[in-house]
């Protein structure tokens, strides 16, 4: 439905093909880019519920939140809903596990937003190298999560940190990370921690700097009757894609 626009995959294989080449304030602006999706679906009442790398593409250097498959307004989410424990367990509320009719809020978009922060800073997918056989019992009961990755500014750690806290109630709402970002978009590259901005982490070559996205706003575009939007579910909202695209 959306591949027309996603000239450069999803942010997995982007990340993988392009990782040498990005920036800090690149990073920061992708990041940038998935909040302000999903800050206009949680303006809307809606809640994604399936936020992952492969539902988040590419295009021309701007990221699309996609697959809104599950997506639901929170007033039609029940507590034994199957779905509330579909998706890709790296990103999944550990709440959804632990609590029985516990029902995915806003909240959990936010820890999964957490996961998506930190795997940004990496070139690789979430607990790549631990076993899965367990990995979904140590993620919810043992409170396993990534290590920050070396030259990751500190502010940025903190901000993902919190998202993917155990406890909901700590975790930010949409519009504090949103303001973070912003700040730290905003901010000089001496922003960076010098305990993280170790020597080891520099790269000997200039990088490449993705600067046509420094100008991206959110829109709405309307999907054409002829795209198959079967899989939208009843969200007649989500007749509308949201779009990153540059301001011109």
């Amino acid at each position: 439905m959306v591949l027309a626009y996603a000239n450069e995959g999803n942010l997995r294989e982007y990340l993988e093909n392009n990782f040498a080449l990005l920036e800090w304030k690149d990073k920061i602006q992708m990041a940038l880019d998935i909040t302000r999706g999903l800050k206009c679906l949680h303006s809307k009442e809606i809640i994604h519920r399936d936020l992952h790398s492969k539902n988040i593409l590419v295009n021309n250097g701007k990221l699309l939140i996609a697959d809104l498959g599950l997506s639901k307004r929170l007033t039609e989410i029940s507590t034994n809903s199957a779905a509330n424990k579909m998706g890709v367990y790296e990103y999944i509320d550990p709440q959804c596990y632990k609590i029985a009719k516990f029902k995915k809020d806003k909240k959990s978009d936010i820890y999964s937003l957490g996961v998506l922060l930190w795997e940004i800073t990496s070139k690789h997918p979430p607990f790549h190298d631990y076993p899965r056989e367990t990995l979904c019992f140590h993620i919810s009961f043992q409170n396993l999560r990534e290590k920050p990755i070396e030259g990751t500014p500190m502010k940025y750690i903190q901000l993902y940190q919190k998202c993917w806290g155990d406890d909901p109630k700590i975790r930010p709402d949409i519009e504090e990370v949103h303001e973070i970002l912003i700040q730290l978009s905003q901010s000089s590259g001496e922003f960076l921690d010098p305990q993280f901005n170790t020597d080891d982490n520099k790269q000997e070559e200039p990088q490449k700097s993705m600067s046509g996205i420094n100008n991206s706003k959110l829109l709405e575009f309307v999907i054409p009757d002829y795209f198959d939007t079967t899989n939208l579910g009843k969200l007649d909202c989500l007749k509308k894609l949201i779009i990153l695209i540059n301001n011109e």
